[in-house]
C-alpha cells in the first residue's frame, strides 16, 4: 500500500489481483497477467495486472491523475512485463528565499529535490528543514537563507564573509568586528544583504579639542589740536590678546564632519591701538602785497590758483562690490593691511577669496544685485544661519572672517566661486 496517497481526495483502494480460480490453470490467461512495478512518490510496490495500458494499471489502483501530476511513461503507453510506472504527484509549498516569499508547485518528493527543481542553490544555505525530508501534499513551508560572499570594509581593511546571512547584522556577526556606541554601517543593520555586496563600518569619534586663537586689538581714535586736520599719529601700537577655545569635534573614519564651539577662556587681554587725529586748522596764507605801479604801462602780475582737480577715488568695475572704508582703510577698525595679515597673506586661500570677492573691503556691497555683503559677500540669510545678526557690513572684519570660516567648515569652499 502506498501511504502517501491515503490523504488525497481520490483514495487508493488496494485491490488484490486474484489469479487462482480465475485462470483455472489456463496458460493463455496466465500469460496475460503481467507483473509491473508501481512507484508513487518514491514508494514502490509490485503489482500484477491484466490491463493493456499504464492508464489501466492506474485505474486498477484507483489512482486519479491530476493535471500537475507527472506519470512516466504516459498513461496511453502499453504495458510490458517488468515495466516500472512512476507517478509523482504535485505538491504545493510556501517558499521563502532570503525573505522573498512565493507559492510554488513541485513534483519533487523531498525538500532538497524541490529546491533543485525550483532553481534554488541550497549549497551552504540555512534551511528550516532537512534536505531529505519528505514533502506533503499541502502545508509545506520552506525557508532558505542562501550562502553569500560579502565584503565588510572597516578600519581601512577588507573583511571577507562567506555565510548564509540574511541581514547586515548577521553578516557583521560572522566577523570579529564590533560597533562602538556611535559607530554605524553604510546600511541599516536590519537591511537584507545580497551576494557580492560591500558594506562599510563607519567609525565615529566625538572629541573635545582646545585651540589658541588671537583676540584682535581694537583701534581707538583720539582728537587733538596738537596736530593739523588730516594728520594722524600712533600714540600706542596696541597688541592682540589670546584666548583658548574648546570645540567639540566629530569625525567619521578620521574625517572631520562637524566642529562646534563649546566655551572659551581669555588667556591675555588685547591692548587697544591708539591713534591721534589732528583737529587744528591750518591758517590761510596771506595774500602777497601789491607791487607799486612804476610805469604808465604797468603789468598785472597776479598768481594763479595753484589748485588741483582731484577725482573721487572711486572705481568703475561693473558688477564689482563697492562700499565704505576708502582705499587703504579696509573699513571698520582695521586697515587693509591688517585685514590682509589676518587672512594669512597672499599665499592664503582666504586672502585670494577676499581679494576676488571684495578687494579686502569689509563694507562692500555687490552693485549688480545689492544682495551680497562684506569681505566674503554673504547673503543675509547665510550670514544669519552662521550666527550673525544684522548686516555683515556692520560687523567687524574679524567677525566676518569667523563666520566665513564656519561656513567653509560646514559647506566647503564651493560657497565661493573665487576659491
Amino acid at each position: 500500500m502506498i501511504d502517501f496517497l491515503k490523504n488525497r481526495k481520490v483514495q487508493i483502494a488496494a485491490q488484490a489481483v486474484v489469479i487462482t480460480g480465475l485462470v483455472g490453470g489456463t496458460g493463455a490467461v496466465v500469460t496475460m497477467n503481467k507483473p509491473v512495478t508501481l512507484d508513487v512518490n518514491g514508494q514502490a510496490e509490485e503489482v500484477r495486472t491484466f490491463g493493456g495500458t499504464v492508464g489501466d494499471v492506474l485505474d486498477s489502483r484507483d489512482l486519479d491523475i491530476e493535471k500537475r501530476d507527472k506519470v512516466k511513461p504516459g498513461v496511453d503507453k502499453k504495458i510490458s512485463r517488468d515495466m516500472t510506472i512512476t507517478v509523482n504527484t504535485a505538491k504545493k509549498l510556501s517558499l521563502s528565499v532570503d525573505g522573498k516569499e512565493s507559492d510554488e508547485w513541485t513534483n519533487a518528493n523531498t525538500v532538497g529535490q524541490a529546491l533543485a527543481d525550483l532553481g534554488v542553490d541550497a549549497k551552504g544555505a540555512d534551511l528550516n528543514a532537512k534536505p531529505n525530508q519528505k514533502l506533503k501534499e499541502q502545508g509545506n513551508d520552506i525557508d532558505v537563507t542562501t550562502a553569500k560572499d560579502i565584503t565588510i570594509v572597516a578600519d581601512g581593511k577588507d573583511h571577507k564573509v562567506s555565510a548564509a546571512a540574511e541581514t547586515a547584522k548577521e553578516a557583521l556577526g560572522e566577523t570579529k568586528l564590533k560597533l562602538d556606541k556611535d559607530d554605524f554601517m553604510s546600511v541599516p543593520l536590519s537591511s537584507k544583504v545580497s551576494d557580492g555586496q560591500v558594506l562599510t563600518v563607519n567609525r565615529v569619534k566625538n572629541d573635545t579639542v582646545k585651540e589658541k586663537e588671537a583676540i584682535k586689538a581694537k583701534t581707538e581714535t583720539k582728537k587733538s589740536d596738537s596736530l593739523y586736520q588730516g594728520e594722524t599719529k600712533v600714540e600706542e601700537e596696541g597688541k592682540d590678546g589670546q584666548k583658548q577655545v574648546s570645540y567639540k569635534v566629530k569625525t567619521v573614519n578620521g574625517e572631520q564632519v562637524k566642529k562646534e564651539k563649546k566655551d572659551e577662556k581669555v588667556l591675555s587681554e588685547p591692548k587697544a591701538k591708539v591713534v591721534i587725529e589732528g583737529t587744528k586748522k591750518k591758517e590761510a596764507p596771506e595774500a602777497p602785497a601789491e607791487k607799486p605801479d612804476d610805469s604808465d604801462n604797468g603789468s598785472d602780475a597776479g598768481t594763479g590758483d595753484g589748485g588741483s582737480d582731484e577725482g573721487s577715488g572711486g572705481s568703475d568695475d561693473g558688477d564689482k562690490s563697492t562700499g565704505g572704508g576708502g582705499s587703504g582703510s579696509g573699513g571698520g577698525d582695521m586697515s587693509t593691511q591688517e585685514i590682509k595679515d589676518m587672512l594669512g597673506g597672499p599665499g592664503s586661500k582666504w586672502y585670494q577669496v577676499a581679494k576676488c570677492e571684495s578687494e579686502f573691503n569689509p563694507k562692500a556691497v555687490n552693485q549688480s544685485n545689492h544682495a551680497h555683503f562684506g569681505l566674503f559677500q554673504f547673503k543675509l540669510q547665510t550670514w544669519q544661519n552662521m550666527g550673525g545678526s544684522g548686516n555683515p557690513v556692520d560687523a567687524s572684519p574679524q567677525e566676518q572672517f569667523d563666520r566665513a570660516k564656519k561656513l567653509q567648515r560646514e559647506a566647503g569652499w564651493s560657497q565661493w566661486a573665487c576659491a
